[in-house]
């Protein structure tokens, strides 16, 4: 049986590019986004594809996600925390640094997952040991020091801390939870200058989602499947 795999914001960007090569590996793709008005391409390869199950879902609404929930087809092989945002690259006196802008990119970037594995718990198939993937950051490892975009790297620290808590707590179920960087990609938030494109990064991440096992649980890798240091 083909295996199912959940995406968060994957109506654009990584998350967008997951979803493509998903569907072209045959796996059956769970498409979640905010606004099912702005998801022209996501609802336009669901016309495509059989194997496409699109729910709006904002992660950052436990309301929302619980509704989601009822809507999925599937049990869950792969779930991936890939909704996510950032406020600016600026530094600590940054005008993009304010208490409105923090507190949606702690929410969307750390009470997201967070909110996500929580609600959708009861969908992970947890008898042939779920994987759970949170996109994070290289900018949140605390060896990459910088001064621009604090909040946005804090937000990433914690993803990781998170990840780190969640992979102790679900190690005794056999399910697997990583964080990723999935590189400097060329997208809304990485710029046209970033080193690599949306479907390289989707590949190798997919790549690895689907290699996992329970010895790398607690871990943090580059899109490539390198180790990172937390």
């Amino acid at each position: 049986m083909n295996k199912t795999i959940l995406i968060t914001g994957a109506n654009r960007g990584i998350g967008l590019a997951l979803t493509k090569i998903s569907l072209v590996k045959n796996l059956n793709v769970e498409a979640c986004c905010r606004n099912l008005q702005n998801s022209t391409e996501l609802i336009n390869l669901s016309k495509k594809y059989d194997n496409l199950n699109i729910t709006e879902m904002d992660v950052t609404f436990s309301d929302s996600i619980t509704k989601a929930s009822k809507n999925l087809k599937k049990n869950v092989d792969i779930l991936v925390c890939n909704a996510g945002v950032n406020n600016g690259k600026g530094d600590l006196f940054s005008q993009d640094h304010n208490e409105n802008s923090i507190n949606e990119v702690m929410m969307a970037n750390v009470g997201g997952p967070f909110l996500t594995i929580q609600k959708l718990y009861n969908n992970l198939n947890k008898k042939n040991g779920a994987k759970i993937a949170i996109i994070s950051s290289l900018m949140g490892s605390q060896t990459h020091s910088s001064s621009n975009a604090p909040i946005y790297r804090a937000s990433k620290a914690a993803a990781n801390n998170l990840m780190r808590s969640i992979s102790a707590q679900f190690l005794s179920e056999n399910i697997v939870v990583c964080s990723y960087h999935p590189g400097w990609v060329r997208t809304d938030m990485g710029g046209l200058h970033a080193d690599i494109s949306p479907e390289e990064s989707a590949n190798g991440l997919l790549n690895h989602f689907l290699s996992l096992n329970i010895t790398d649980t607690g871990k943090f890798f580059n899109y490539n499947g390198d180790i990172l240091p937390l």
